[in-house]
């Protein structure tokens, strides 16, 4: 089922919520939904056969999470992000993901590199699937993996705060072929770190958040911004 269906559908109570989130996270990054637009509320309603109660409070927490901003006496709209905070982030992610993946290196156990594969196999079979949702999603999963699992719950926690910007700038900038030559270093990464070579993953994740800040510069982001503006212009102008 796509998310313009206008079918009712059925939800059990308890579950409300958490569909309705999903739901909405999914048109944001399948980009049915994109940066600076309205949320249509009304039309989420009625495909769900809800009140706009329930919506409202969904996007409380998509504000929690960091893809939705609530304007008061006016319509939430997706979160943008421009070319200068992407940057910033990208900086950010490079200084605490090498230090991360360094950390790690030095005490992995089979459980942590175990856990890193499966989560890598997934998002290879993402990729290769065509399923972008899914591909960035799971990539960010295995980067919070390794956040996690190297034991400093600041690293973790400053990583998981900005995980909803992250792959709203993932969705700008990054397409499925980048993405695969992207994620091929995933393997090399893993390696590393089960060889305890912490030098060798520190290096290799500068190397990838290195790649996710090029795909970030200003330039990159303000290039593909016009062109999605004059595919925009040139839609309208002949419909």
């Amino acid at each position: 089922m796509t998310h313009s269906s206008e079918s009712i559908i059925s939800l059990e109570r308890k579950s409300l919520s958490d569909q309705l989130f999903t739901h909405i996270r999914g048109m944001i990054f399948s980009q049915e939904l994109k940066g600076g637009e309205g949320i249509p509320e009304e039309k989420i309603a009625r495909i769900f056969g809800v009140s706009r109660t329930p919506i409202r409070e969904t996007l409380r927490e998509l504000e929690k999470y960091g893809l939705v901003k609530i304007n008061p006496r006016s319509q939430a709209t997706v979160v943008e992000i421009v070319p200068e905070e992407a940057l910033y982030i990208g900086e950010v992610r490079r200084v605490i993901e090498t230090l991360a993946a360094k950390i790690l290196a030095k005490k992995a156990t089979l459980e942590d590199i175990e856990s890193l594969k499966e989560i890598d196999k997934k998002c290879i079979g993402a990729v290769k699937g065509g399923d972008s949702v899914e591909a960035f999603e799971v990539d960010g999963f295995f980067h919070l993996e390794i956040a996690k699992r190297c034991g400093n719950p600041y690293i973790y926690s400053i990583l998981r705060n900005l995980e909803a910007k992250i792959q709203l700038i993932r969705i700008m900038n990054c397409s499925l072929k980048n993405m695969l030559s992207d994620v091929k270093i995933h393997a090399r990464l893993i390696e590393a770190i089960a060889s305890h070579d912490s030098k060798a993953a520190s290096s290799l994740m500068q190397e990838h958040i290195g790649d996710f800040i090029r795909h970030a510069s200003p330039g990159n982001i303000g290039h593909r911004r016009a062109s999605a503006e004059k595919s925009k212009s040139l839609s309208l102008s002949n419909s």
